[in-house]
């Protein structure tokens, strides 16, 4: 779940031009309204473009009841969360994924059938044209930043040391991203995310694989670096 003192601002996916699919043939015209009710009244994203549902609506698009819901939404990893307010919203990623496994499963043939629908109407709502500008403006904005990313850091923590080894900081040093944009593209801009190394360790930290925080961290232990995983 996301930093209480810093959380981010969440819309209404009703403000959405939502695409909704067709309905699905083997399903009622009500299970259908339903469905795409749901999701517009109980859809909410950030202004990064993450989308998300509402735990209330879950039930009817699981196709299953509240306790139901209740452990799913327990075992959901904390990212997977956000809470806002007295709603508690769940990453439609996290939905989809839970909605994929239930169609997996030997179940009713009807029920299946609703858990379709469900798909299509969540995989609508996180492909809302809206929500594609705000993530083609966000890519846009990590790329143009990227070059400018070591100063900020080290003009943000005043940083005179490599971050990895301790030694004087080379005036060529590197900016490096403890998980890899490729992985997090959200946290191409977090400086939280960066490593201000010089050159030789930070050909090291990629010369062994070292792409994750659990990775980094192993590898400063071998080393007898200083952790930035642990600051």
């Amino acid at each position: 779940m996301t930093d209480k003192d810093n959380l981010p601002v969440v819309h209404s996916a009703k403000d959405l031009n939502i695409i909704f699919p067709e309905k699905n043939k083997h399903i009622s015209d009500g299970e259908a309204s339903k469905n795409r009710e749901i999701v517009k009244n109980n859809g909410a994203y950030t202004s990064d473009g993450r989308a998300y549902l509402d735990k209330v609506a879950l039930p009817h698009l699981l196709a299953t009841d509240q306790r139901g819901v209740n452990r799913i939404y327990n075992d959901l990893e904390n990212a997977d969360k956000l809470e806002v307010g007295a709603q508690n919203l769940v990453a439609v990623s996290a939905v989809n994924k839970v909605i994929s496994e239930r169609i997996q499963e030997p179940r009713d043939s009807l029920q299946k059938e609703r858990l379709r629908d469900s798909e299509a109407c969540v995989n609508a709502f996180r492909d809302a044209p809206e929500l594609e500008k705000i993530r083609e403006v966000e890519e846009s904005r990590s790329r143009k930043e990227q070059p400018r990313l070591k100063e900020k850091k080290i003009r943000a923590e005043s940083i005179t040391a490599c971050q990895l080894t301790g030694a004087p900081l080379d005036p060529d040093a590197d900016a490096h991203h403890i998980e890899r944009q490729a992985d997090k593209p959200r946290k191409a801009r977090d400086l939280r995310n960066i490593v201000v190394a010089n050159k030789s360790p930070h050909r090291e930290v990629h010369a062994e694989g070292a792409e994750t925080p659990e990775e980094l961290s192993a590898l400063c232990l071998r080393k007898g670096w200083n952790d930035p995983t642990k600051a």
